[in-house]
């Protein structure tokens, strides 16, 4: 079972934000230890010492930070996190009058949140290893001040030889924890993956219903999916939503993309397939398809286990024509009132829609249509939204030359748009 699934990964996004937050409070812990020394209340730390601590932290916080955009890097933040809070307990360690027991443990106990056996049994040792080092630093202070009638290898090995037994112990521990946890969950999640892939199934073939009655849209459905991917996960590397734009939204939104238009089916043909232009009247008919869809998904997927993900599709389905300035339908919504789903799935449908060819239009051209949605920022669309799309230009070229080259002539011809 391969961990670099949704589930695995927002798990882990969700246990890095948590710690990057506990991370941000020790921010406080050198002006504190500053402010008691003050007062003559602390005299194992200096002033320099509290400084240090203190811009350590802070450039690990950002790090962090920064790192954290990126969704494939959430296996680095959760090293430099445990290691770095670790590193600092043993430090404090090594200070006279500063005794520290459970604390050494409190780093590798926190590495179950992660699930992973592995993972658990990597930190465990190299927190014994900080551990170990802090000992080392602490055994001539303790000698000269507390236990002359030892020697520093003797202060050492007593301590050393006891904490080691105390790290052994926790590990065995650790791991038989980890690991009933990990077994217990990757039975669960190969369940729910079976369902969720049944789910999906049953998405895309309600989806492809559209496909009999008009072959444009079926190619439509497939690259749009495509689309929402692409551009939910170049708007959290770049930093956008992402609280809200998790490995597990993120699988919701490409599952329930291909349902947008699902509402179409109840549009009759005359108007669906109508080459020329549509009239005041067909228009506000097709206008209708956003409700139709929602009413559809909403009747005939209300059996879905997942109701986050009928929840997707709903919005999805409803709200993928409003507007970012309100003027969108059906229920004008403005700016964040719109589902961050459906404001994803309005640019992904008309991104295709300006690339591809129709019986009543003719593609454009890629560099052309970039330009067309960045006249639309803060209008139609939510300007960051449209900055990802621009910045995505090369994923979106390479993209059509794969789907031009795998579907060949089931695919309109966009060569002018991959220019």
């Amino acid at each position: 079972m391969k961990h670099e699934s949704a589930y695995y990964l927002s798990n882990e996004t969700e246990i890095n934000n948590i710690l990057i937050r506990c991370a941000m409070v020790l921010l406080f812990v050198g002006p504190l230890v500053a402010l008691l020394k003050a007062v003559g209340l602390n005299n194992e730390f200096s002033y320099l010492e509290s400084v240090i601590f203190t811009g350590i932290v802070f450039i690990l916080y950002i790090l962090c930070r920064v790192v954290q955009r990126s969704m494939r890097a959430q296996w680095l933040i959760k090293y430099v996190l445990i290691l770095g809070m670790h590193t600092g307990i043993c430090y404090m360690a090594t200070k006279e009058g500063i005794l520290l027991y459970i604390s050494y443990a409190l780093m590798p106990a926190l590495s179950c949140l992660y699930y992973r056996r592995r993972f658990t049994l990597h930190i465990t040792a190299m927190c014994y290893a900080i551990m170990m080092a802090s000992l080392f630093l602490r055994a001539h202070n303790e000698v000269s001040e507390a236990y002359d009638f030892l020697t520093e290898r003797e202060w050492i090995s007593v301590f050393g030889f006891s904490l080691t037994w105390e790290y052994i112990l926790l590990t065995i521990v650790l791991i038989a924890l980890v690991g009933k946890t990990e077994s217990s969950l990757d039975l669960l999640h190969k369940n729910n993956l079976q369902m969720k892939d049944m789910q999906s199934q049953l998405i895309t073939g309600f989806a492809n219903f559209l496909e009999f009655r008009d072959e444009d849209t079926g190619h439509h459905v497939r690259r749009t999916q495509a689309y929402v991917k692409m551009i939910a996960m170049g708007m959290y590397n770049h930093g956008y939503y992402q609280s809200e734009l998790s490995a597990r939204s993120i699988a919701y939104m490409e599952t329930a993309a291909p349902l947008h238009d699902v509402g179409k089916i109840a549009i009759r043909d005359s108007i669906l397939l109508k080459e020329g232009e549509l009239t005041e009247n067909e228009y506000e008919i097709i206008k209708n398809h956003t409700k139709e869809g929602y009413r559809l998904v909403t009747e005939n997927l209300s059996g879905l286990t997942d109701k986050r993900l009928l929840k997707c599709a709903q919005e999805i389905t409803l709200s993928h024509h409003e507007r970012w300035d309100g003027t969108g339908y059906p229920n004008g919504l403005k700016g964040t009132a719109i589902p961050l789903s459906a404001r994803i799935m309005a640019i992904a449908d008309t991104l295709d829609a300006m690339l591809s060819e129709r019986v009543y239009k003719k593609s454009m051209d890629l560099d052309e249509v970039l330009h067309e949605l960045y006249l639309e920022r803060g209008r139609h669309f939510e300007p960051c939204i449209v900055d990802t799309v621009i910045q995505l230009r090369s994923e979106i070229e390479e993209f059509l030359l794969e789907d031009q080259s795998k579907y060949g002539d089931a695919v309109d011809s966009r060569e002018n748009g991959m220019k």
